[in-house]
């Protein structure tokens, strides 16, 4: 009788000591995560997104609709429906991630200077503020799509600039403040700012832009100093 009063006292004593344990793990865990990392409401709104949720990959699952997207916006025959769906895209990225600050920066950039979509590409960043209240770059895109919504020039350009400083900054900003140096500055400093981005550019379609550029505004004739704009591009 006494061994199993024992053995129960220590079965119990694990048990007890398992769910102590397992409390602490997680509340942990819970503190370590944001509260939308969790099953809520929002999870509910996509299949893969609730998976995604309950088996821990909301960045795998954030990555594979990235992709998606990619193909999409990368398929020619979707330019002819100005690329409808690609604010659902990008809703749907940020759904399964909504810290995926790149996808906020990216689809805004396109969905304002591209397809002129303001009040989606807006949409998008108060969505990623509200999820990323600190990250700031998303203030400048505010900035520079609302004063692009209104006409104002000045401010605009100065927010892209701005803007185009950040690493991770998406491509279209680059094309788009050159092609407004064009019609605001000289050509010699629209033709220094394009040779400057054919040399430093990762993007391809950036890249190729600039050099196209550089050769209009030098058969154009209006250079002061070709040979600045020749060696800015080396």
């Amino acid at each position: 009788m006494a061994k199993k009063t024992v053995i129960t006292f220590i079965l119990v004593s694990l048990a007890l000591a398992a769910c102590f344990f397992n409390r602490q793990a997680a509340v942990r865990i819970f503190k370590s995560q944001p509260s939308w990392y969790f099953l809520n409401l929002h999870s509910y709104r996509n299949f893969s997104h609730l998976l995604s949720v309950s088996f821990g990959f909301r960045s795998l699952a954030s990555d594979l609709d990235y992709i998606a997207f990619l193909q999409y916006y990368g398929d020619l025959d979707n330019a002819s429906s100005h690329y409808k769906d690609l604010y659902n895209y990008m809703d749907e990225i940020t759904d399964a991630d909504p810290n995926f600050t790149f996808a906020y920066t990216y689809g805004s950039a396109i969905l304002a200077f591209n397809l002129k979509r303001y009040d989606e590409a807006i949409r998008l960043i108060k969505k990623g503020l509200a999820y990323n209240p600190e990250f700031w770059k998303l203030r400048f895109y505010l900035g520079a799509i609302i004063y692009r919504q209104k006409g104002d020039t000045v401010k605009y350009v100065g927010l892209l600039e701005e803007a185009v400083k950040f690493e991770d900054h998406p491509a279209v900003i680059e094309r788009m403040l050159g092609s407004i140096y064009e019609i605001t500055k000289t050509p010699d400093q629209a033709a220094l700012y394009w040779a400057r981005l054919y040399r430093k550019t990762k993007d391809k379609q950036s890249r190729n832009l600039a050099f196209s550029r550089i050769q209009f505004i030098i058969r154009e004739g209006k250079l002061k100093n070709p040979q600045a704009v020749i060696k800015a591009s080396e």
